[in-house]
């Protein structure tokens, strides 16, 4: 009886294979990588916005770029930590950075419940175009982390979905923004809100369910 127990034993210890720990930095890397190369991307199927090509930029562009970057990165690094179960502390900077945010589209809710803005301010078509590149875009990186979280193992599938979500809709967005001419409150309060919203439903619908274990 011993023997065979000894024998099994010996069994399971050969079958057994380090396994390599997973850094965050990597992950997050991934995430910048993906982000960078959309970017570049729109940039060279769309353009750049004018205003950065002269170098006289609007203040609006680097408020937009820096609240989406920031959303973007708090969500993503808080996202990557969780591949770790155990390890340190869960971060909850990104709900600051989502409440900073809201103030873009709560201005523009505001702004409209005092005077409703012309149709033309909002720019429908332009908008569509906003959302599909974004979209997109939000979609490539979004692949890339929920591929490399994957390879963890979250204890919230469900919380890892939001922020898988969150991330890769502002940073697609922020990749996009290297296009976008406009700087309107209403515009950057309605197109730029919706594929963060739209990334963190389809996040939490779909990454849970492919991170598992």
């Amino acid at each position: 009886m011993h023997g065979a127990t000894n024998n099994l034993i010996e069994d399971l210890v050969e079958d057994l294979a380090p396994v390599r720990t997973l850094k965050p930095k990597n992950g997050l890397a991934i995430v910048g990588g993906l982000t960078l190369t959309s970017a570049i991307a729109v940039a060279g199927t769309l353009g750049v916005r004018n205003d950065l090509i002269i170098g006289m930029v609007d203040e609006m562009f680097f408020l937009r770029s820096g609240v989406l970057l920031m959303l973007g990165i708090a969500t993503a690094i808080t996202a990557v930590n969780m591949a770790r179960p155990g390890v340190g502390k869960l971060s909850h900077g990104w709900i600051w950075a989502l409440i900073t945010a809201a103030l873009f589209p709560l201005t523009a809710a505001i702004m409209s419940a005092i005077s409703m803005p012309p149709v033309e301010a909002l720019r429908p078509m332009e908008g569509l175009k906003c959302l599909t590149v974004s979209g997109i875009a939000a979609l490539a990186i979004g692949s890339g982390l929920t591929l490399w979280l994957r390879q963890g193992a979250p204890t919230s599938p469900e919380r890892a979905g939001w922020l898988v979500g969150i991330a890769s809709g502002a940073l697609g967005a922020a990749a996009y923004n290297i296009h976008c001419p406009f700087n309107d409150i209403y515009y950057i309060g309605l197109w730029f809100t919706i594929p963060v919203i739209i990334g963190a439903i389809i996040g939490r619908l779909l990454v849970p369910h492919l991170i598992r274990w």
